[in-house]
C-alpha cells in the first residue's frame, strides 16, 4: 500500500542509500568531507555507458560499485554509486579565459600569485595562456592573497582589457584521457600519428592509458588574438578553446557601451544573439564535419551606438573528432545514390539555416527515447563495401517498434513528412538556430506549426526510409550544420 504520510519508514528508503549512509557514518569526520562516492539518479533514456562517460569512468567501474551484472537492467529513478577519485575531488580546475591574469584568478579564489605558481609549476605570471587549466587546491586562504575586488570581478566579466599575446608558447596543449579512449583515437582527433604522441609523452606502452591521464598534443595552438581587446570590451570568452569537428562552441562578448556585433567564421556569417540592453552578445558556433584540421579566424565587428567601429580577430584551432568507422549493408541501393542524399541534405540545410531570435529550450536537451543507444554521431560509414566517405549525422536508439519518441525540448514543429532516406521525419525549431530531428518513425503525432513541450510524445519508433531495422535516428542541427547531439545532452548552452 502506498504511503499516506506520517513518519518515514525504512521500507521506503532505497537499500543503496542505506548502505551509503551507514558507510559515511562509520567514517571519521575528515573522511566524510571527502567521501569517495557520488550518487547519480538515472534519468529517462540513460544507459550505463552514457552515465559512466559523464564521470570519466568505465561502465565496468560503475557496475562493480553497484553490484550490477546486467548493464541493461538499470531503471529510471535508480540511484547509482559513482566512485570518485579522492585526489580529483579535493581540487578545482580553472580554465583561463581571455583577459584574465594570474593576479585576478588568484584573488577570485583568495589565493596568492605565489601559491598558484607553485601549485601549477609555473615559472612566472606571464606564462599563463587562454584555455590553460590551472589547478586550484582548496585550503585556508593565503595571508598574502589580495582581497577580492576589481581583479576578482574581472573573472565574472569585470573591466580587464588586457590579453596575453603569444609567440611560440612553451606551454603544451594537454588532452585529458576519458573512458574508452585509445592513443590511436586521440591522435586521429588531433591529426597526430601514434608515434608522434608516444614521443611527445615518453610513453613506454602506448596501450596503457588511464582515465584522467594528461597527454601532451604536439602542434596544437590555443586561441590567439590578432590585437588587444578594444576598450569597449569587458569580457571575451570562447568555450571550448579548441574546436573539434562536428561539435558546438560558445562565444560570449560583453561590452561596456551599447552596440551591435556581427561575426564570421569558416567563411560563413554567424548569427549573433543580443541582449535587450545591447551589452551582452552570444554566438553559437557549429564546426562542420570534414573541416580540415587547421587554424581559422573568428572575425567580429563591433558597431557602437556612438558611431565607433572596432574589430576583433581570434584565431581558433579546429581538430578532428575521432569518431571511428562502421560498415553498413543496405538492400535498396537506390537510396545510396549521391543525388538522393544531397537532395535530402539540402532540404534540411534550408530548413535549419533560419534563425529565430527567441529561445524555447531552457537547459540541456533530453534524450528522445527510453532505449539503448547503438550508434553515435560522426562515425564514418562504408555502405555495401564502398569508401568511408559519409558520416552518421545523428545518434541511434535501438527501441522496439511502437516505442514512444519524445521531444528533446520545447519548440515548434516545422516539418512532419516522409523523406526518402530518413523515412517518417519530424523537425522541431527550438530557436537561436537550434533544431532537433527524429527519423525512421512508424507514426508521427504532430504537425507543422504545433508547439510541443519537452518530453512530449511526438511519434513512435519504426523502420521507415533507409533503415536496417527498427530504431530512432536523432539529429541536432545548429545554424544549418549537423552537430553531435550528445554534447547538447551533456552540456548546457549557451
Amino acid at each position: 500500500m502506498p504511503s499516506t504520510g506520517g513518519a518515514p519508514s525504512l521500507r521506503g528508503i532505497p537499500v543503496l542509500l542505506l548502505l551509503l549512509v551507514v558507510y559515511m557514518l562509520a567514517q571519521p569526520a575528515a573522511a566524510q568531507r571527502t567521501s569517495p562516492f557520488a550518487v547519480h539518479v538515472v534519468q529517462r533514456g540513460e544507459n550505463l555507458f552514457q552515465i559512466s562517460l559523464k564521470y570519466n569512468l568505465f561502465a565496468q567501474q560503475v557496475a562493480q560499485a553497484n553490484g550490477i551484472t546486467d548493464s541493461n537492467s538499470i531503471i529510471v529513478g535508480q540511484r547509482l554509486i559513482i566512485p570518485v577519485v579522492p585526489d580529483e575531488a579535493q581540487r578545482l580546475v580553472h580554465i583561463v579565459a581571455a583577459g584574465e591574469t594570474l593576479a585576478s584568478i588568484a584573488a577570485a579564489y583568495t589565493r596568492s600569485d605565489t601559491q598558484l605558481l607553485a601549485q601549477n609549476k609555473l615559472e612566472s605570471a606571464d606564462a599563463i595562456f587562454v584555455g590553460q587549466e590551472l589547478v586550484i587546491v582548496p585550503g585556508p586562504a593565503d595571508s598574502g592573497a589580495a582581497t577580492p575586488g576589481a581583479d576578482a570581478r574581472a573573472i565574472a566579466g569585470g573591466s580587464s582589457h588586457s590579453f596575453t599575446q603569444f609567440g611560440e608558447s612553451v606551454e603544451p596543449f594537454l588532452h585529458t584521457v576519458t573512458a574508452g579512449e585509445t592513443l590511436f583515437e586521440i591522435g586521429l582527433r588531433y591529426n597526430q600519428t601514434v608515434a608522434a604522441m608516444v614521443q611527445a609523452n615518453n610513453l613506454l606502452d602506448p596501450s596503457q592509458l588511464s582515465i584522467g591521464q594528461r597527454l601532451i598534443i604536439p602542434g596544437i595552438q590555443l586561441p590567439k588574438l590578432a590585437q588587444d581587446l578594444p576598450p569597449q570590451v569587458e569580457a571575451f570568452t570562447i568555450d571550448p578553446s579548441v574546436l573539434p569537428t562536428g561539435r558546438s562552441a560558445r562565444v560570449a562578448l560583453h561590452l561596456n557601451t551599447p552596440g551591435s556585433v556581427s561575426a564570421s567564421f569558416l567563411g560563413r556569417r554567424q548569427p549573433v544573439i543580443e541582449s535587450a540592453d545591447s551589452l551582452q552578445h552570444r554566438i553559437l558556433l557549429a564546426v562542420p564535419m570534414f573541416t580540415e584540421v587547421a587554424i581559422y579566424p573568428l572575425e567580429l565587428v563591433l558597431a557602437l551606438r556612438s558611431g565607433e567601429r572596432s574589430f576583433i580577430v581570434a584565431n581558433l584551432q579546429v581538430i578532428g573528432g575521432a569518431y571511428g568507422y562502421q560498415n553498413i549493408t543496405i538492400n535498396n541501393s537506390d537510396l545510396l545514390t549521391a543525388d538522393v542524399e544531397a537532395q535530402e541534405i539540402k532540404l534540411l540545410e534550408d530548413f535549419t539555416r533560419n534563425f529565430r531570435p527567441e529561445r524555447s529550450w531552457k537547459n540541456s536537451l533530453s534524450l528522445p527515447a527510453a532505449a539503448a543507444m547503438n550508434a553515435r554521431f560522426g562515425i564514418l560509414r562504408s555502405y555495401n563495401g564502398g569508401e568511408y566517405d559519409r558520416y552518421h549525422r545523428g545518434v541511434d536508439f535501438a527501441g522496439a517498434p511502437g516505442t514512444s519518441v519524445l521531444a528533446a525540448a520545447e519548440g515548434t514543429v516545422i516539418l512532419s513528412d516522409r523523406l526518402q532516406i530518413r523515412g517518417n521525419t519530424t523537425l522541431i525549431d527550438h530557436g537561436w538556430g537550434l533544431y532537433t530531428l527524429y527519423a525512421h518513425q512508424n507514426e508521427t503525432y504532430v504537425q507543422p506549426g504545433e508547439v510541443v513541450l519537452s518530453g512530449q510524445v511526438i511519434g513512435t519508433i519504426g523502420s521507415t526510409g533507409r533503415s536496417t531495422g527498427p530504431h530512432l535516428h536523432w539529429e541536432v542541427w545548429l545554424n544549418g550544420v549537423a552537430v553531435d547531439p550528445l554534447q547538447w545532452v551533456q552540456q548546457t548552452f549557451p
